[in-house]
C-alpha cells in the first residue's frame, strides 16, 4: 500500500504543472473573428472580450485577451471576462 501511494506520489509530481495558467483567444486589434490563444501568464488569469455596444450587432468588433481583473469598459464599450480556458470566444 505505501509503495502504491509513493508511486501515485511520484506520477503527480512529474506530470503535474507546477501552476495552473489560463488560456485566453487574443485579438489586439478590433476583429470580427479571433482564432488565437494564448498561456496567460500566472499574474494575468482573466479572459476578457470587449466589443462597441452600439450599431447592428453584425458589425461587431471584437478585442480578447488576459488580464489581471477584468477590464472597465470606455464608452458605449461592453466587456466580459471569465477564467476558464478559451472562454472569451
Amino acid at each position: 500500500m505505501k509503495t502504491l501511494l509513493l508511486i501515485l506520489g511520484v506520477v503527480a509530481f512529474v506530470y503535474l504543472e507546477p501552476g495552473y495558467t489560463t488560456n485566453c483567444f487574443t485579438c489586439t486589434t478590433w476583429t470580427l473573428s479571433c482564432r488565437e490563444f494564448e498561456k496567460c501568464p500566472p499574474d494575468k488569469g482573466t479572459c476578457f472580450k470587449r466589443w462597441n455596444s452600439t450599431g447592428i450587432a453584425i458589425r461587431r468588433r471584437y478585442t480578447r485577451g488576459c488580464a489581471a481583473a477584468c477590464p472597465n469598459p470606455v464608452g458605449n464599450e461592453k466587456v466580459f471576462c471569465c477564467v476558464t480556458d478559451n472562454c472569451n470566444k
